[in-house]
Order: structure tokens, then sequence, then C-alpha cells
């Protein structure tokens, strides 16, 4: 979804505020856009509908509409199957539309009107659609003006059948009345060259047709000695980047062992220390596993006895031990859920009502929502992630006051907090808000270390944050792989 942008609106009472990044988002044909609405407020009932109307000329059309009380979620036919909300996050205020597999038509005028307790929030919306070149093929377009009512549009092949191609229709109505049409469609090679646009009035039982053959000029065939010379040449790039990728892993570790003996040998050694959320703090609706180290998003909530202690607004859970001093390191299997974030929070950080989750608000976190991963600064940091994580490693320093977040999937630093105001203990923090999904610490463990000859000589110093084989050295926990069982790993170095 690099292609999305996040828009956020907040409303108050009798006041509207916005921040937008742009005057307006983009949405790229046949992909997905977010359009975004906020609520923010003390209290959001249960009992309040939100409705998304696009403005087409004079026309208002509804997109999607959910009635908090009926619990249904209503589309327009024009959208429908295309949009959804984020019913998980309605308590939180978050309002934004879904709309998937994004047309030419699509591009206009949104609001967002949302009501609840007798009174109602509006804002507007400019979606912008563009759209790249995929793959060859040659594009049609056909306009046809002055029809009523609304015609029908068929593309036809040479036999007089019905394409099987994909088309765009758009019609728009003219100030004396009458229908303006334009249809488009991508011809691919080795599609019937000959098309036939029609224009059918389905009242007077008329049509209007017109026809075109694509010269074999607009395809040059290619050499089938290039295909296997471009294969040939794929198939070596990926076998050079494989053992450059193990040759590179392997000399990383002989590298960082070099360089840090002793510190290496005391982590292996040292016994691990086995953390558990606080199943005290946990959202209502988050499960706990029996041995409290994964947590489960239901969409139900649990039978939790609600307390000061825990969340009630964002599906989240602290763990259990708290952190005041020290190096300490844990990983979390993130691969199973699809908006989450992870971090530390001072133990005075607000559970209730609607959080930013910023440092401001006494929390260090990373997340990954709306398909893009964002570090939950102010205003909050989109990340250039390679290569999705499977498990994502957290590397605490309370005496240096940094926090650095770890891609375990290549060993790449996904960000670093520094200068951290702790001011107090901070606890690990997790956030789950993708329903049914799982979430769950992992513990950590070292590749089988065994001291040879070279290692053991004296090596010469390298100063902390200097790259090393592709890694960092501030964060070398973080680049020890991990095992399938749960626990955290704290080290004294």
């Amino acid at each position: 979804m690099d292609k999305q942008k996040q828009l956020l609106f907040y409303f108050y009472p009798g006041q509207l505020i916005s921040s937008p990044p742009n005057s307006s988002i983009i949405g790229v044909i046949g992909e997905s856009v977010v359009l975004p609405c906020h609520v923010v407020a003390d209290n959001i009932p249960e009992v309040f509908s939100v409705q998304w109307i696009f403005h087409e000329l004079s026309q208002k059309i509804t997109v999607s509409r959910y009635d908090g009380k009926n619990k249904m979620e209503k589309q327009d036919e024009r959208f429908q199957g295309r949009t959804e909300f984020f019913h998980s996050e309605f308590r939180a205020g978050n309002m934004s539309l879904h709309l998937k597999n994004v047309r030419s038509s699509d591009k206009g005028s949104y609001t967002c009107v949302v009501s609840f307790n007798g009174t109602y929030h509006d804002v507007l919306i400019e979606l912008q659609v563009a759209g790249y070149h995929m793959k060859q093929g040659i594009g049609l377009t056909c306009h046809a003006v002055g029809w009523f009512p609304k015609p029908e549009v068929i593309w036809l092949d040479g036999q007089g059948q019905v394409r099987k191609e994909v088309s765009t229709t758009k019609m728009t109505m003219m100030p004396a009345g009458l229908y303006s049409v334009v249809t488009s469609m991508n011809l691919k090679p080795g599609s019937d060259m000959e098309v036939s646009c029609r224009i059918v009035n389905n009242l007077l039982n008329t049509t209007s047709e017109s026809r075109v053959l694509i010269s074999d000029i607009f395809f040059p065939s290619i050499s089938k000695w290039l295909i296997i010379f471009l294969v040939i040449l794929c198939l070596s790039m990926v076998l050079i980047s494989t053992v450059f990728s193990k040759l590179r892993s392997k000399y990383f570790f002989v590298c960082y062992f070099s360089q840090h003996t002793e510190i290496s040998k005391q982590f292996i050694l040292k016994s691990m220390t086995v953390t558990k959320v606080d199943e005290n703090t946990a959202h209502p609706n988050l499960s706990i596993a029996v041995d409290k180290k994964s947590f489960t998003h239901k969409s139900e909530a649990q039978k939790v006895t609600q307390n000061e202690e825990s969340f009630d607004s964002f599906v989240c859970v602290l763990g259990l031990e708290s952190f005041s001093s020290g190096k300490h390191y844990w990983e979390v299997d993130v691969e199973k859920s699809n908006d989450w974030d992870l971090g530390v929070a001072r133990k005075s950080a607000p559970r209730k009502g609607i959080m930013s989750l910023s440092p401001e608000e006494g929390f260090w976190a990373l997340g990954f929502s709306f398909k893009c991963y964002w570090a939950r600064t102010e205003p909050w940091t989109r990340l250039a992630v390679q290569r999705n994580p499977r498990k994502v490693g957290v590397y605490l320093n309370c005496e240096e006051k940094i926090l650095t977040f770890f891609n375990v999937t290549d060993m790449s630093v996904m960000f670093t907090f520094k200068d951290c105001a702790f001011s107090e203990e901070v606890y690990p923090f997790f956030k789950n808000s993708h329903k049914e999904s799982t979430m769950r610490i992992c513990s950590v463990s070292c590749p089988g270390y065994v001291p040879s000859q070279d290692l053991a000589q004296p090596q010469p110093a390298i100063e902390g944050g200097q790259k090393c084989c592709g890694g960092s050295l501030d964060a070398v926990p973080a680049l020890l792989s991990s095992s399938q069982n749960t626990g955290v790993l704290s080290t004294p170095f």
C-alpha cells in the first residue's frame, strides 16, 4: 500500500480540526486506498452512525453506511463489495473507509458524516485517481455524447462476441440533461485485434457502433533466444544473491564474535529470563493463553474484570516485568497480525480512552497499520522496510536511554528512539488490533558458538554504532537468531 496516503480528521463538538499531509489523497487504479476519518471524543456511544457520500455533479451517492443501532453495513450498488469499515476501531474513533479496486470513476469528493448523541459532524475529502503502466498493451477509449437515458456500453470482438477484458465506463450528465459516455479498456498481446465499441439506447432500441482493427506492428514479437537469455540471467542473479546472503550472514557472525568474544560468551551462558504478559492490564477483547506468553484478539469481550490497570479503548496489554536499568531484548511473532504495535510504556502512561501512543504520553512504539510501518513519533514517521518481518526484536538500553527495533528476518534496524525520557520504570507494550489473530513472545537463542584460535586473538576495537558486516554493534542481541519457544532474554552487559 505504498501508494496510499494517510489523512486524519479530528472532530470536536462544534469544531473540525484537520491536519492533512497533503490537500488530497491519491488512489491507484486497481489497488486499495483508505479514505480517512477520525473522531476524537471522550466516549463514543455504542449507538452511532457513519455514512460516506460520493458527490457526482448534483447527485449524492451513498458509498457505504454503518448503523450502529442495527449493526448493519449498507453499500451502494456502484461500490458493492469494494468498501469496508474498520469495525474493531470504531470505539477508538476510526471511521475511515477502506476502498478496494479503485476505478477511474471513483475520482471526486467524498463526505464522511458521523452522528451520535443527537449531533452530527462531517468532513470533505478529495480523492485523486491515477494509473501507471503494468503490462504491454494498447489502451482504447470510446467517447459518445448526447444520450438519454443512460445507455448500455458493450465491447465486442471480431466475431461479435462480448470481450472478456475488463472495461471502465463513466457517464456524466451534461447541462442539457443528456449523458456523456467515456469507456476504456486495455487490449493485451494475443487478443483479437478487431475491436468494436457499441452504445445501445434500450428505450429507443437504437445503437451506435465504432470498429477498429489493430495492426500487429503495435505488438512487435520478441525473439525466443532473448527470452531464454533473460530467464538464464534471472536464475543466475537469484543464485548469486542466495550465495551472497549466506556468506554475508556467516561472515557477520565471525565479525561479531571476533569483536565481542567475552560479551558473546556471557550472553550465551547467561540463563534466560522468561516474562509473561500481565492479564490485569489486558483489554477485555484480548484472550490470554494459559502460559501468558501469547494473546489473541477476540471479536467478543472475554470474562475479564475491568480495573484501573486495564486498557479500555485500544486492544493492548503490558508485560508482567518492568525495567529501570540494564539492557534487555525480546522478540515478538507478528506474522499473523496485520495491525499491531510493539515497544515500551511508562508505568504512569494512560490506559483509558483514546491515546496517540507518542513519547509525550509515555509510549515508545513501532507499529504496522494500513499496510505501512510507522514509528509512533509526533507526528508519525513512515518507515521503508525491504522485507516484511515475521518477528520483530525490541532492544532496550535503560542507561543510554535508547530503544531499537529490529527486523529479525534480515537482521536490519527498523527504527531507533534516542534520548528517551523514561524517567521511571517501563513495561513491554503490545497492541493487536487485528481480530482473531494471535501474537506471541518468542525466546531468543544464539547459534552454536565454538571458539577458534582466530576468534580468541585480540581484535582492534570498533566504536559503538559502527557498521560491521551489515549490522549495528549497538544492538548486538538483536542479531542473534531465535527459536520457536517462548520467553524474553535480559542481559546484564
